[in-house]
Parts: C-alpha cells; structure tokens; sequence
C-alpha cells in the first residue's frame, strides 16, 4: 500500500461523530437491584423529527417491562437511520440532517435518565441492513455491559411495523419484538382501531416461529406522526401552537422554529432594518444605549449594558469594512451566565464587488439556523441602514479567548487535511441540491456565475498581456497555453456550470485563516466569514482551501482527499454525487476556477506562478488522452 493510499484507512471522524461507534454509552445504564431478568431496549427509526409518539413508547415499553415482574428494565438505546436511508426515503425538501435529528432526541429524552443514544448505525460509511446492525448491537451488548449474557433485548417498534411480516432474523438473534400502539389512525392506516391493529399482531404472532417472544403494548392514542410534522413546518403562516399539536413536545416546536426547518416563508427570514437603533455604522457613534438594544434581540428580556471597551482587530478585505472586539462589557445585573463579557462588531460600508460585503448578515438570519454539521460563532445582532443598502452592522461571538485559527499550525498533518476536507463536505451534504436554495426566499444568496462580469474581463486583460505570455511560455507546455488562452471564452460556461450543476452552500472563502480550532477539542471545527458564501458545486470551496495551502503534500494526496469527500457525502445522505463524476467535476470546473482566480488575484507574483502551474498541469494530466475546452467544460 502506497503512502497516499494509507490516508484512505485512518479513521477520518466529524466532530458529530463518537471516537469510536461500536462502544455502547454506559452513562445512562442503571445498576441491578433485584434478581430479576435485567433488561434493555433496542429502538430504531427516522426520527425525522422525534415527537411524544417517540417518547412515548419508550415510556409504555418501560411500564409494560416493569409490569411483567420476571424482568428488570436497565436502559434504552435509540438508535437513529443513517441519512442515506432517510434521504431516499424522503423529498429533498423534507430531508433532516443527522445533527439536527440527535439534537431534537436530546432534547426529547433529557428527562428520561435511562434512555441513551446508539450511534453505530447513525455513523456507518452508508446505510446497512437491518440484520447487520442488530446482529452487531446484540454482540456488543453482550461482551460490553455487565451480566450481558444474562440481559433481555426488547426491539422496540411502533404500529407501523404490523404492516410487514415477522423480522425472523432478529427473533433468532435474541431480540423480544414489543409493539406499542399509541396512533389511532395515521395517513397508511386511516380508519385503524387498537381492536384491529391487535388482530394484526395476533396474525403475525401465529406467523412467527418464537410466538412467545412477542408482545403487544395498548397506549395512549396520540395520533402524531413525523410526516405531519414536516407538512405543518413547512406551511408559512405555521404558528408555535399549530406545530405544538404535531409534536406534543415544546421543546421540539421550539427548535424546529428556531432553526427554521423545513421552513421557506420569505417573511419569516428578512432583515429587520425599521426596528434597528439610530446608529451611523461608526465605532465612535456606539453607545452602550444601543449596544444594549441589539444584544436585547437576541434575549428574552431586556438587557442593559452599562459600558464597554473596544479595540479595533482589522479589516477583511472581502468585509469591506472595520472589525473591532468589544470587551469588559459591564451589564447593569447578570441574569444568567450567558451573557457575553465580549463580542466581535462587524461594521461593513459594503465596497467589494457591490453585494458581496452584505450577505453574510443575511447569512447569519436566513441560513446559519439551518447549518447543523458545523460549528459557526453564535450571532446576536445584524441590521442594514435604511439609506445605503450596502451599509451592515454584525455582532457576532468572540471565540478568540477559547479558540485559535487553524492557519497558526506550521505545517498540516495527513489527519488534519483528511478532517478539514469532511467536515466541509458534510456542509455540502446538508444543503446539496436542495430546492430551497432556489427559492425567492433565498434570492439574496448569489450563484457563483454572478461574479462573471468581474472575473472574465479582468482574466482577459491579464492572461493577453505580453508579460504574462512570456511567463505562460516559459513555464508551461504549449499544449497547456493553449488552454489558458481559450479558457476566457469558456468562463461563462464554466462559472454557470459551477453554479447549477450539483450546487450546494459554498462557503467561497473556505481557507485555514478562516477555519478556528477549539483548544481543547482539535477537530472541533468553528467556521468564519461568510460573506462570500454562494450557491456552487462544493468541489469549489475544497480546491480553494487545498490549493491556497501551496503544499506539494495536499497536492499530491488530492484523488485520496476527493475520496474522502465522497464518502463523507454517503455518510451524510448524498448517494448520487458519484466518485467518478466528483473527481471530474473537480479537474475540469473547480481547478479551472481556480487558475482563474489566481490569475486575477495574483497575476504578478512570480512566487504564485509554480501554483497555478500545477493547477493547469494537473488539468491537462487528468486525462492523458487530447482534451478540448468542451470535454474539460
């Protein structure tokens, strides 16, 4: 096995992933008290979202496990579907991400003290039989908690489960099927009674080779559904209460709200400029009047900040405008320990290229909500002046206490590029293709192809001036100068397919400067700077960051990265970006991309010359046969 091979078998792990997900969680697990049969159940499903049908039956399973009087109930676990299976079960508009998915069974079981969270099914390379999972999940009961050769397993399943015949397998493999009926009528059974769903039991019991080890639990009809909950959030004048009927669970309709799931209403992620304070978008001009009334935004109640301190800590050049860090901020009472004592102020006089110094206060309302595989800097405030549209404030979490940027690293190890290159990926994954990203609602997120009024004339002026022919000539083929000459007529075509083609959110300046690192947890990732975020081909934001970085080692472990990329996709519900199609994409759009962007940003620096070398050689080498532009583009 090569070097670059060996990449491929590291255990490459997003920071939503356990270190290792064949160990079974324990925190939650009850010790013996009595001798009577200890006892666990096994609960697996969507989950897409979790609602008080969900905790209800475990609550039901447990009063049923306790009523028996042979058996002692232990714990729970839950184990949630990979996401390939839930996005070919699902549209495209109503796909979960996994993140959101275990926050929302967090917040429904906190109260339950022995449920717990099993994520080897949730985290395998891609969606695995049934059979597979609970064949491993018994095994791993059995030679990992205490007495687990004497413990039960009661495979929790919902009514829904009558409808097939008996999962023999799992009945051999040592699992007791416990049905809960807790839905009187739902959109595959309408009409249902618990009188017929019990005569249905009853025919799959007489089916069945081991009768006696099913059982039948008659709840508390809910009648909730996870497919009525997507169709309520995605209604746009859904109210708190209307959701809260669809899921029972408070805090579940809460964080659906929050995080604007399933949710494309227009009025509901909009700028609120009107209700802004009078401020002039200057530093000198902030009072803590003001800055008390922004911070008030984003509470529950009213917050008065008495004074503060700010430094000035530069000024980004796609920003376009000053950043300063606020500190010793001095409220007049604490009322919780959340209450920022620093913060980061984003002041934007809208200067680059128009729009693109405005998005990511848009950003941060419309679609930080919705990005679960990723950490991003908490967001307090934003605003636009009423009199220039280009003109934003931003007032955003101050991490620099607690995190540093990733770019201070000397030099990046194979493992740290294998985990910057998934956890980008798993960004990708949650937005790719999706239709919302093409809605009115979201018009304000520009498609790459906007930036072709910019990018194809300066390329042109550039790569037709003398000069830079003669260092085209001297350090590149003839075959290569070729392409780069023809490459400004393809521009259009090629920033559009970049656009439209397997687009998802594309960061747009994903680079290590822009990429903090807790220092405590080093593959906890916060991702910063959003203001040239876009609707692209992902592959996009991976050639930018592997390319910036100027390593001969990123280079040459390229194909095996794409690999990595693919994986994480499958890992994360995307099945249908093949590893073909992404390594194509990625020589003939995103590298292209690439030598045009160093062509207009650095056409005069000689020590970016070796860069865009290698961009075009490795074009023209990824297929040795004769190339035109139209095979590339």
């Amino acid at each position: 096995m090569s070097t670059n091979d060996c990449i491929l078998s590291l255990p490459i792990k997003t920071y939503l992933e356990p270190s290792e997900i064949s160990i079974l969680p324990q925190h939650r697990l009850k010790a013996r008290r009595t001798n009577l049969i200890p006892a666990i159940c096994f609960y697996n499903g969507s989950f897409a979202p979790i609602h008080a049908g969900h905790v209800n039956v475990l609550q039901s399973a447990k009063q049923y496990i306790d009523s028996l009087g042979t058996h002692e109930l232990l714990a729970a676990y839950m184990s949630p579907s990979h996401s390939e299976y839930l996005a070919a079960k699902l549209k495209s508009t109503e796909f979960l991400s996994i993140a959101h998915r275990l926050a929302m069974i967090h917040l429904a079981v906190e109260n339950l003290d022995w449920v717990m969270v099993d994520l080897y099914e949730t985290f395998q390379p891609r969606t695995t039989r049934l059979g597979i999972i609970m064949d491993a999940f018994m095994k791993r009961v059995r030679s990992q908690l205490p007495d687990g050769n004497e413990i039960d397993v009661f495979w929790l399943q919902g009514e829904d489960a009558l409808r097939f015949p008996p999962f023999e397998i799992a009945i051999r493999l040592g699992f007791q099927p416990l049905y809960v009926l807790n839905r009187n009528s739902n959109e595959n059974t309408a009409g249902s009674n618990q009188d017929k769903r019990e005569n249905q039991w009853q025919k799959k019991r007489a089916c069945s080779l081991f009768p006696e080890r099913s059982h039948l639990v008659k709840a508390t009809d809910l009648n909730l559904s996870s497919t009525a909950i997507r169709r309520c959030a995605s209604e746009a004048s859904v109210t708190h209460e209307q959701l809260q009927l669809c899921t029972h669970l408070d805090n579940i309709t809460s964080y659906i709200l929050r995080n604007h799931l399933w949710c494309s209403r227009k009025d509901a992620m909009s700028l609120d400029v009107s209700s802004a304070p009078v401020f002039s978008y200057k530093i000198e001009d902030l009072t803590p009047e003001s800055l008390s009334e922004m911070v008030s935004k984003s509470s529950n109640v009213p917050i008065k900040i008495v004074s503060y301190e700010s430094e000035r800590i530069g000024e980004g050049k796609g920003w376009g405008g000053p950043i300063y860090r606020l500190f010793n901020i001095q409220y007049s009472s604490v009322l919780d320990n959340s209450l920022p004592s620093s913060m980061i102020l984003k002041l934007s006089t809208g200067i680059w290229n128009g729009h693109v110094a405005s998005l990511e206060p848009e950003f941060y309302l419309n679609l930080a909500p919705r990005i679960s595989h990723i950490q991003i800097p908490r967001f307090y405030y934003a605003a636009r002046s009423a009199d220039n549209p280009n003109a934003t404030l931003l007032l955003l979490e101050d991490l620099s206490m607690t995190h540093k940027a990733i770019g201070e690293r000397l030099q990046f190890d194979d493992r740290t590029l294998c985990v910057l290159v998934a956890t980008i990926a798993t960004v990708h994954a949650e937005f790719f293709e999706h239709p919302l990203l093409l809605t009115d609602a979201f018009a304000w997120l520009p498609p790459l192809n906007t930036l072709v009024s910019y990018y194809q004339p300066k390329y042109t002026q550039r790569i037709n001036s003398e000069p830079y022919q003669r260092l085209l000539e001297r350090n590149l083929s003839s075959k290569a100068v070729a392409y780069a000459n023809g490459l400004s007529t393809y521009i259009p075509h090629l920033f559009q397919a970049l656009s439209s083609e397997r687009f998802s959110l594309a960061h747009g300046d994903f680079w290590k400067n822009n990429i903090l690192v807790q220092d405590d947890h080093p593959h906890r990732l916060v991702l910063l700077d959003w203001q040239t975020c876009c609707r692209a081909n992902g592959l996009l934001d991976v050639a930018y960051f592997l390319r910036l970085l100027g390593s001969e080692r990123a280079r040459s472990l390229e194909r095996q990265l794409l690999e990595i990329y693919h994986q994480t996709l499958i890992k994360y519900g995307i099945s249908r970006y093949s590893l073909s199609d992404i390594r194509k994409d990625y020589y003939s759009l995103a590298l292209p991309f690439m030598f045009v962007f160093f062509v207009c940003w650095d056409a005069n620096r000689r020590d970016k010359m070796s860069q865009t070398t290698f961009i075009l050689e490795d074009i023209i080498n990824y297929n040795k046969k004769p190339q035109t532009h139209d095979t590339y583009l």
